[in-house]
C-alpha cells in the first residue's frame, strides 16, 4: 500500500486514507482524479441514456419496417386471394396508398394486376381497370415513372379490360406501337404475345378473349403461341353465341395465314396452326374441310413437316378439358389422315 505525510503534522497515513489518524486531517486529494470520477458519475448515465435512445431508435426503424413489410405482404395475399372482399379491400388501400406516395407504383400495378387476373367479379375486374387509369392519369405518376416491362403491363391490362370492342382494338394497337419503339428489344413482342395470352385466360368476355388471341398472330409469328391459343379460342367462340358459326373469325384467321411466308419453316408451322383453329372454331363443314386440306397438303409437299403436324395434334389433345373440343380434334385428325392417303395415291401410282 502507498503511503504518505500527512500535510498537518506529518505522520505517515496511508494514501487512500479519508483522515490522518494522528491529527484526523482530511487530505487533499488530486484534481485531475475528482475531476475523473466527476467526469465518470455524471457521464455515465449520459452515455448510458444515448446508447438507450440509439438502440429504442433502431428498434423502432426495425419495427415500423417490420410493420410496413407485413402491411405489404397482407396487399399481396389479400389480391390473390380469391375473397372478393379482401380483393376489393386491396385495390382501394393500394390506390390510396398510392395517391400519397406511400409504395412506389410498380407495385401498385402490381397489385391491381393481381386483381385483375384472379377475381372472377366482373364488377371488381372493372374496379381494378379504374384504378389502373387512376394510377396512370390521375395520380402523381406518369407512365415515364415505370419501366419498360411495367408499361407494356399497363398496356396489356388496359387491352384485355377495355369493355368496348372499338376501344380495346385501340389498345391492342397502342401495343404495337408502343413495341416499335424498342426495335433492339426482341424479347418485348414475345413478352406482349404471352402476357396476353395469360390475360385470355382471365377475362369473363368471349368477345375479349377472341379480340386478344386473334391479336397475336399479327403481332409475333410463333407457332407455339398460337399452338396453346386454340383450346382458348375454341372456347371464347362457343361461349360467345350458340347460334354462331363462328366464320367472321374463321375468314379472319385465313387471312392471316394467307399472308405467310411460304419460304420459312416457323411461318408455315404458324399457318398450319391457323388452319386447324380454323377447322375447329367454325360450324361450316365446308370451312372446315377445307382447312384440313390445306393442312394436308402443307404437309404433302413439306415431308419435314408431317411429324410436327403429329405432334400438333398430340399437344392440343392433351392440353383440353373440353368434351366437345376433343371430339372435333380427333375427328379432324381421322379425316386429316385420310387426306394424306389420298394425297400420297396418284404419287404412288406414277412411280
Amino acid at each position: 500500500m502507498a503511503l504518505t505525510n500527512c500535510k498537518d503534522c506529518s505522520a505517515r497515513i496511508a494514501e487512500n486514507a479519508e483522515s490522518c489518524p494522528a491529527c484526523g486531517s482530511v487530505p487533499a486529494r488530486p484534481k485531475a482524479k475528482i475531476w475523473f470520477e466527476m467526469f465518470t458519475t455524471i457521464s455515465g448515465p449520459l452515455i448510458l441514456s444515448a446508447a438507450g435512445t440509439v438502440l429504442a431508435y433502431v428498434t423502432f426503424v426495425h419495427q415500423a419496417s417490420m410493420q410496413d413489410t407485413q402491411q405489404l405482404q397482407a396487399m399481396v395475399e389479400s389480391a390473390v386471394s380469391n375473397d372478393t372482399a379482401k380483393e376489393r379491400t386491396a385495390v382501394r388501400l393500394v390506390s390510396y396508398l398510392a395517391k400519397l406516395d406511400k409504395i412506389s407504383p410498380g407495385f401498385a400495378l402490381s397489385i391491381f394486376g393481381a386483381v385483375a387476373r384472379n377475381s372472377q367479379d366482373e364488377k371488381l375486374q372493372s374496379e381494378a381497370y379504374d384504378a389502373i387509369q387512376n394510377l396512370v392519369e390521375e395520380g402523381s405518376f406518369s407512365r415515364p415513372r415505370f419501366d419498360r416491362h411495367d408499361q407494356l403491363e399497363i398496356y396489356c391490362l388496359e387491352a384485355a379490360l377495355t369493355p368496348a370492342q372499338y376501344w380495346r382494338q385501340v389498345n391492342l394497337h397502342k401495343i404495337d406501337r408502343y413495341i416499335e419503339q424498342y426495335p433492339t428489344d426482341k424479347n418485348l413482342k414475345y413478352l406482349a404475345a404471352s402476357k396476353l395470352l395469360a390475360l385470355s385466360q382471365d377475362i369473363s368476355n368471349p368477345q375479349a378473349t377472341i379480340d386478344i388471341l386473334l391479336s397475336l398472330p399479327l403481332r409475333l409469328n410463333n407457332p407455339d403461341i398460337l399452338e396453346a391459343a386454340i383450346p382458348l379460342l375454341f372456347k371464347a367462340v362457343k361461349q360467345r353465341s350458340a347460334d354462331s358459326s363462328g366464320k367472321d373469325v374463321a375468314d379472319y384467321l385465313e387471312s392471316i395465314a394467307r399472308q405467310s411466308d411460304a419460304t420459312n419453316r416457323d411461318e408455315i408451322r404458324l399457318r398450319i396452326r391457323l388452319y386447324l383453329t380454323r377447322a375447329l372454331v367454325t360450324k361450316d363443314q365446308s370451312i372446315h374441310e377445307s382447312s384440313l386440306r390445306e393442312i394436308a397438303q402443307i404437309s404433302a409437299s413439306n415431308a419435314a413437316l408431317q411429324d410436327d403436324v403429329e405432334q400438333l395434334f398430340e399437344a392440343v389433345t392433351r392440353n383440353i378439358d373440353d368434351a366437345d373440343l376433343r371430339h372435333e380434334v380427333e375427328t379432324a385428325r381421322t379425316y386429316l389422315v385420310s387426306l394424306r392417303e389420298k394425297l400420297a395415291a396418284p404419287a404412288t401410282q406414277r412411280s
